[in-house]
């Protein structure tokens, strides 16, 4: 059993909260094992505190019921703890992004948006799963934090017996909000000095957290530009394709066209034959009216001159 999944961060305690009064509070969730206070230093603007429950407890309901619940006037912030082999940055930054991959580049199919969102809802609902690595890396967008670190102390999760390295993604917002937060803190509390190990301390973890995040964010770019780009090429293949069947549509058509004026110019040859036929039966006919006319004439003449001679 992970001992870290029975494990809670109360932060942004008040500096005037009772330690015990807190553990008090939250005893009424379940069986603490365990406790530790951490008072207002030069390490830390505010106070907090980590909490062991029992194994029976249902850590999830007491985050979901005591998120950001006002207490000495101060929003409490709940979350799990990780362990000590996560980065700095995955332990004490709050971010609902997972970004999961293969140790390995794969061209398995099967590895994709579809399945990944099946096995990691158990976790918690999901907004967006996005292509970093095309069947290799991916990004959830889960809607809870909680969400995210319970998918984390769940290690080791395997696909075809590979494990799945994963990793908490802080998104370049949150860097940003997450050092302006830190900015106004200390603004507002300008009472609190922070030791110069602290102070190195911190921007070691904000370092690592920007690197990371310029990997990733490199990565969802350079994937953007490949889906448009295939997206752009598949389009003029299309636009192609349509103009190919287009023009041979047309052509077809042309040649439909030309047949039936092919046959329509037969049937003319045809006629105009026909006509012409018709045309030389006729000038025989009248020719031959004429010869006969013109002997009867002739024989009318003979006549003629024969009774004129007696």
């Amino acid at each position: 059993m992970n001992r870290n999944q029975y494990n809670l961060y109360v932060s942004n305690v008040s500096n005037k909260t009772n330690g015990d009064r807190l553990i008090s509070y939250f005893s009424q969730f379940g069986k603490i094992e365990s406790y530790t206070f951490f008072a207002k230093n030069s390490d830390r603007h505010c106070a907090a505190a980590i909490i062991t429950y029992g194994i029976s407890t249902d850590i999830d309901y007491i985050i979901k019921q005591n998120q950001r619940i006002e207490f000495d006037n101060r929003h409490l912030f709940l979350r799990r703890t990780l362990p000590i082999v996560r980065p700095a940055f995955e332990r004490f930054m709050a971010s609902n992004e997972l970004l999961l991959s293969l140790t390995y580049l794969s061209d398995d199919e099967q590895f994709n948006e579809i399945n990944i969102r099946k096995y990691f809802i158990k976790y918690g609902p999901i907004v967006s799963c996005r292509v970093v690595i095309p069947y290799t890396t991916f990004l959830i967008d889960y809607v809870d934090v909680n969400s995210l670190d319970c998918a984390i102390l769940d290690e080791p999760h395997f696909y075809n017996d590979n494990e799945l390295v994963l990793r908490k993604y802080i998104s370049p917002n949150r860097v940003d909000s997450s050092r302006l937060k830190r900015l106004l803190s200390n603004q507002n509390n300008k009472t609190t000095k922070f030791s110069f190990q602290e102070r190195v301390r911190r921007l070691k973890h904000m370092t690592e957290a920007i690197q990371f995040v310029q990997k990733v964010e490199f990565r969802l770019i350079k994937c953007s530009y490949e889906e448009k780009k295939i997206k752009v090429n598949k389009k003029q293949n299309d636009d192609m394709i349509q103009l190919n069947i287009e023009l041979r549509n047309k052509s077809n058509d042309l040649n439909r066209d030309i047949e039936q004026l092919k046959q329509t110019n037969n049937s003319l040859k045809l006629l105009i034959e026909h006509n012409q036929r018709t045309q030389k039966h006729m000038v025989d006919l009248y020719k031959e009216k004429i010869q006969y006319e013109q002997n009867k004439a002739n024989e009318l003449k003979e006549a003629i001159n024969l009774l004129n001679f007696h």
